[in-house]
């Protein structure tokens, strides 16, 4: 018993004199660095998940070397009008053109939907009719508490019902997996106009995944590493940014092609930053942080590293969809995206976003019948829903306009990050590798992150091995 306090004492003062402690706030009370239970940890390292090829997972392990140089053509994907998201105005929503916008949205995936399954014409929801019909609309909730399956309501398009509702009935239906904003077809009855009854749901609008060597001239050309790790970075009884340390240490050796690091890195509800404590701005702070990170050059000069946002960030505003983070200085080796965007990495198309879209759904589903896995459920609605948040009302707050810009997939991602505080996982769904890392840090404890080998050879998810690593 007497000689455990010891040691992590001995610990924490090493610490400190590799690092200098150069990542903690200035703060107007002393530092008190209370890591003892992240530093005497005994499983870092430690391979917690496997996904993938063999040959590929065995050398997924070993650093890049000079060899393994790669000439990677990195852009982020624009939405159909060829846009990304940039700096823009927020908060003047007016309600005509949101109401234009949600009617564009269902109209457009319902035709998705409609197309994929070979059907032509579909009805208003009002539409009185004893013979079996389609209609297409959004699902709704009729109650002020979840979603049940009494209170399902279903709003039609403009074009074909006037944008009006009516309520569903969902006993004959044998499976569903249904939430609030959802664009969905339903065969069915509606004998008085005022209830549909609904024999079967159709949700299904992703697209297929393109062939990442369609365009030869822009196709990877070898095996590209990636690391992905997901904040909080530091602990949640601290500001040392000790898990962001060994993170750093880790890129410095391994030396991966590409780094994408999704926020947040100051969380809003970190106990340090709620007491207020902090002596120098969240900004001036995050930019220390930046500084840090970009420092890896030094060691790996290859390494790009993308960083996306988060709403959560103390120093950032929060509006969902959220523009990208700045820095005071300009770092060539590290690029800011906005939360959610898309990136091709020569012809592979990576989604990223930072919000817990798998959670949020979670929350809010309701579904009879599905069986199979939960999580690949939750992960395939956003593919089938063609959004990063298909949600609707967003469990956050969102911007109407905004988010029919560029809360959209504009491609069917080959690799999906959604990190979520759902247990890690890596999955193939409807042909795309969807991967969670988890966190980096998790309380006073270390997280996961995750290591990702892809390759052209063949078409993913074959050409794609990953793995999930205890920081």
């Amino acid at each position: 018993m007497s000689t455990t306090p010891k040691r992590i004492k001995t610990e924490k003062i090493e610490q400190g004199k590799s690092h200098n402690n150069e990542l903690h706030p200035a703060t107007y009370s002393p530092n008190v660095d209370n890591s003892g239970k992240y530093t005497s940890r005994t499983n870092q390292g430690s391979v917690v998940h496997s996904y993938g090829d063999e040959k590929l997972l065995s050398a997924i392990t070993s650093p890049t070397g000079v060899n393994d140089l790669l000439e990677l053509n990195i852009s982020q994907v624009p939405n159909d009008d060829g846009d990304v998201y940039t700096k823009a105005m927020f908060g003047f929503e007016l309600l005509h053109e949101k109401a234009s916008t949600f009617d564009n949205h269902i109209r457009y995936l319902s035709q998705c939907i409609m197309k994929k399954n070979g059907f032509t014409e579909s009805s208003s929801v009002r539409h009185k009719t004893q013979t079996e019909v389609f209609v297409a609309g959004r699902i709704e909730c009729d109650a002020d508490a979840r979603l049940n399956s009494k209170s399902v309501v279903l709003q039609g398009t403009w074009e074909d019902s006037l944008s009006q509702a009516v309520s569903v009935d969902l006993d004959g239906a044998k499976q569903y997996s249904l939430f609030p904003g959802q664009v969905v077809v339903m065969r069915g009855v509606n004998p008085r106009g005022n209830k549909f009854i609904a024999q079967e749901v159709f949700h299904d609008a992703s697209r297929p995944v393109s062939d990442p060597k369609a365009d030869m001239m822009n196709a990877l050309k070898g095996t590209m590493s990636m690391v992905v790790a997901t904040g909080p970075y530091t602990n949640s009884n601290n500001m040392a940014y000790e898990p962001l340390k060994d993170l750093i240490t880790y890129i410095g050796t391994h030396k991966p092609h590409v780094v994408i690091m999704i926020g947040p890195f100051m969380d809003s509800e970190h106990a340090k930053i709620k007491d207020h404590s902090m002596a120098e701005t969240y900004k001036s702070f995050f930019d220390k942080l930046i500084d840090s990170i970009a420092e890896i050059s030094a060691v790996s000069p290859f390494t790009k590293i993308y960083i996306v946002s988060s709403s959560k960030d103390a120093f950032n505003v929060n509006i969902y969809p959220t523009p990208a983070y700045s820095s005071r200085r300009k770092h060539p080796n590290i690029h800011f995206l906005p939360d959610p965007s898309t990136l091709n990495i020569n012809g592979i198309i990576v989604g990223l976003t930072s919000t817990d879209v798998l959670m949020h759904i979670s929350q809010e589903e309701i579904s009879l019948g599905m069986g199979g896995d939960k999580l690949a459920r939750l992960a395939g609605h956003v593919c089938a829903q063609q959004s990063y948040c298909p949600l609707w009302p967003a469990p956050l707050a969102a911007d109407a306009a905004l988010w029919a810009a560029h809360a959209q997939l504009p491609a069917a991602p080959h690799v999906l990050l959604l990190p979520s505080n759902f247990r890690y996982f890596v999955k193939e769904v409807n042909g795309c590798v969807v991967i969670n890392p988890e966190r980096l840090a998790k309380g006073v404890g270390g997280g996961t992150f995750a290591r990702l080998l892809i390759t052209p050879d063949m078409n993913p998810p074959g050409g794609v091995a990953a793995q999930i690593v205890r920081i």
